[in-house]
């Protein structure tokens, strides 16, 4: 799993599948299940500080707290968590999210 990363620092009962599942409004069953594979995509296609900011939210942390760590207040921080729960929602990482079940599926129906 993902042991010294920043998601279990803010998050350590939540995975990044679940948090992932309730946002595309889909299964869990849905999303890749390796955590290590979700953790490096999202990281990939967010700004260290957005993806600071969704581990924090998710967490449910205050935005006071969030927007102390990340050095954004107020308005700003609402649009700027606004921008990266948009980020995330889009079919690039939606789709690299499920790219690798849909992969093993098709493999497996070819055997």
């Amino acid at each position: 799993m993902l042991e010294n990363s920043l998601w279990l620092r803010y998050n350590p009962t939540k995975t990044i599948r679940e948090v992932l599942a309730r946002l595309y409004e889909c299964s869990a069953v849905e999303i890749s299940d390796d955590e290590r594979e979700l953790y490096a995509s999202l990281k990939r296609h967010l700004t260290k500080k957005e993806f600071r900011m969704v581990m924090m939210n998710e967490a449910g942390l205050s935005p006071e707290e969030i927007g102390a760590e990340v050095g954004v207040i107020g308005e700003e921080l609402t649009k700027a968590q606004y921008k990266a729960y948009r980020k995330i929602r889009q079919d690039k990482i939606r789709l690299e999210v499920r790219a690798r079940q849909a992969k093993e599926m098709i493999e497996e129906s070819l055997d």
